[in-house]
């Protein structure tokens, strides 16, 4: 039997999409626990910020409108002429938007995500506050360890030498948001995906406590772009942030540029204040850009080869550009796509162990 029963046969929830939604709900009150707990005990509840994204709903809900259209665009285009037509429509959405089980799937993880990265954004600003920065010089060796003795931007900086070059890995490193943002929403509006939809979003879920927090607290660094400032030391990465600072003068006055730069004053005005803000934090090992779009490139092969090709491309990129912008030691990415791989086999297995083998296709 692959149905819970509720109060009516209209209130039916198929088991597979209950299970997963439990699931979900399970590991976002872990996290929302967990933050507290951690902020409660070492006296830095005043960064618990949940409502920090709430506004994000809004734009999200507007974006869910565009990327469900359209997905729903490319399925009523793969109709044979025969099926399609007002009828066909009306049934798709009666079955899909106003089906008890799709609304479901749909409302946990869209309601609870903004909380989530609110969540996660107190947690990352207070990283230094719980664990000071203390293995950046260790990272720093173990990059010139991997790479022959060669500190990784300079390898970087020798094959992307201009200024174009760097603005265009910067352009890149900025679109992961939306690229990012996009496919979650890409998986939560299609929930006909069943067992692949449920196996990225338990992932998505897992990746950014377990990564983006607990590591982080654990391997606290702040990156090569503030190495000088957190260990004393300007002869490594000064040069590297010199070269960067030279490149965006040239787009003076234009919309292009290196703007990493003012991301990362940004955020080192909010360490200095510890405030907590959106997008506020610094971390370096793991990266969670890196992270994240190894993510997007084990799921987007899983869904199509193609999909996958384009995300190793971006992972490539976003390696790169980490290390040519200053934000990562190459190591961090490195770590970061192992342990995404990790949690990706780990949520597979939950979801063939715990959710039933043929989910029901809404």
């Amino acid at each position: 039997m692959n149905r819970v029963i509720g109060l009516t046969k209209k209130l039916d929830i198929d088991r597979s999409i209950a299970m997963g939604s439990i699931m979900l709900l399970g590991l976002f009150a872990a996290q929302a626990v967990g933050v507290y707990v951690t902020l409660w005990q070492y006296g830095l509840l005043g960064h618990f910020k949940p409502q920090l994204y709430a506004g994000i709903l809004y734009y999200s809900l507007g974006l869910v409108v565009f990327v469900k259209g359209i997905s729903y665009s490319l399925r009523y285009l793969s109709y044979e002429d025969g099926a399609r037509g007002i009828i066909r429509v009306r049934q798709d959405f009666r079955e899909g938007w106003f089906n008890v089980s799709y609304l479901v799937a749909f409302m946990v993880p869209m309601v609870c995500l903004p909380t989530f990265m609110a969540l996660f954004s107190s947690m990352k600003s207070t990283i230094h506050l719980i664990q000071p920065f203390y293995l950046d010089e260790l990272l720093m060796k173990a990059d010139r360890f991997i790479h022959f003795g060669i500190d990784p931007w300079r390898i970087t900086h020798a094959i992307f030498n201009s200024a174009i070059a760097s603005a265009i890995l910067n352009y890149f490193y900025n679109l992961w948001f939306f690229i990012m943002f996009s496919y979650v929403l890409w998986h939560i509006v299609n929930v006909h995906f069943g067992k692949e939809r449920l196996q990225f979003l338990l992932a998505f879920v897992l990746v950014w406590p377990v990564i983006g927090s607990l590591l982080a607290v654990l391997f606290s660094s702040a990156g090569p772009v503030y190495y000088g400032d957190i260990v004393g030391d300007n002869s490594i990465y000064g040069p590297m942030m010199d070269i960067l600072r030279h490149y965006h003068s040239q787009f003076e006055n234009s919309a292009f540029g290196i703007f990493a730069l003012n991301t990362q004053d940004m955020l080192w005005a909010d360490y200095l204040k510890n405030d907590t803000n959106i997008g506020s934090g610094i971390s370096a090992m793991p990266s969670m850009h890196v992270a994240v779009t190894a993510l997007l490139y084990f799921s987007g092969r899983q869904m199509h080869r193609y999909i996958g090709y384009g995300m190793l491309v971006f992972l490539v990129i976003i390696q790169i550009g980490s290390v040519h912008l200053g934000w990562h030691y190459a190591i961090d990415g490195y770590v970061s796509i192992f342990l995404t791989w990790l949690i990706w086999r780990v949520s597979g297995w939950v979801v063939r162990r715990f959710v039933m083998p043929n989910p029901a296709q809404i």
